[in-house]
């Protein structure tokens, strides 16, 4: 999956169901595990653990491509199964996967 965040825009994602990777390339500040992070340039495999939601504010033009395993056919069908959009219901998901 990936998006375009145009310079100036104040984001928040989704919350994921499995560990994956991001690739990034631009000027953006984002919480990562580590805390507030700028990242500039081109980044590879910025790695997101599972039930993470990330805020961030693009500096400049960037491009997020996010990298997920899924059998999903179609992106419906793999935001179905990859991303959740509250705590609650991460928890509840997670419940069921034991």
């Amino acid at each position: 999956r990936e998006i375009t965040i145009p310079a100036g825009t104040l984001l928040t994602g989704k919350i994921h169901l499995e560990d994956h990777l991001n690739f990034v390339s631009g000027d953006i500040s984002v919480e990562t595990d580590e805390g507030m992070t700028r990242l500039t340039g081109v980044q590879i495999a910025v790695p997101s653990k599972k039930g993470i939601k990330r805020a961030g504010y693009a500096h400049a033009d960037t491009i997020w491509t996010t990298v997920h395993a899924t059998p999903a056919k179609t992106p419906e069908e793999a935001e179905m199964l990859l991303v959740v959009d509250s705590f609650e219901k991460y928890l509840e998901v997670q419940k069921c996967l034991g």
